[in-house]
């Protein structure tokens, strides 16, 4: 019980980071949403015995970029289903899917999006981690339990991959 009224009290001060992660990594605000009562669950019913509270955050970051990963599969298989669906019943005019996005006005926004969409996610999650969370090479290197000389590469990696797809939608980055 302890600790998981120690979790509640973390997960409370680390909500607005875990949302800028969910919102960085592509998560519509619905899923978004899905996703961190999730983590939240898990982090009550199954909470972690770290007594460090970095640690307990770090965790929290894990459990939060592994449920964004199933829920993209999980989005991925829907998708599919989704166009073969569309395909059987391509002849009937009253089906009409409405589409899973978020309204976005700002062109570089969402092209910025969909390139991160885009890229592998060892690139992805780092960027993510730096730009839209601001945690540095090292703390990102603890969360997701890699050397930092590793994140370092990947961060490097995905800044020029970035750069390049955002060029090529003729946004100069």
């Amino acid at each position: 019980i302890i600790n998981s009224m120690r979790m509640h009290s973390i997960f409370i001060e680390e909500t607005e980071r875990l949302k800028r992660l969910l919102i960085g990594m592509g998560m519509s605000y619905d899923d978004g949403e899905d996703v961190l009562q999730d983590v939240y669950l898990e982090a009550l019913q199954r909470p972690p015995k770290y007594g460090n509270p970095e640690e307990n955050v770090r965790w929290l970051m894990r459990v939060t970029i592994n449920k964004c990963t199933l829920k993209f599969r999980q989005r991925k298989q829907n998708t599919r289903a989704e166009k073969e669906f569309v395909q059987i019943n391509a002849g009937n005019e009253k089906i009409k899917l409405s589409p899973d996005c978020d309204v976005i006005s700002n062109e570089e926004t969402q092209a910025m999006r969909l390139c991160l969409n885009e890229m592998d996610e060892s690139l992805k999650v780092p960027l993510v981690m730096k730009y839209f969370c601001g945690l540095n090479s090292s703390q990102i290197s603890e969360v997701l339990e890699l050397k930092s000389g590793t994140v370092r590469k990947r961060l490097f990696e995905g800044r020029l991959i970035l750069a390049e797809m955002l060029s090529k939608k003729g946004i100069k980055p």
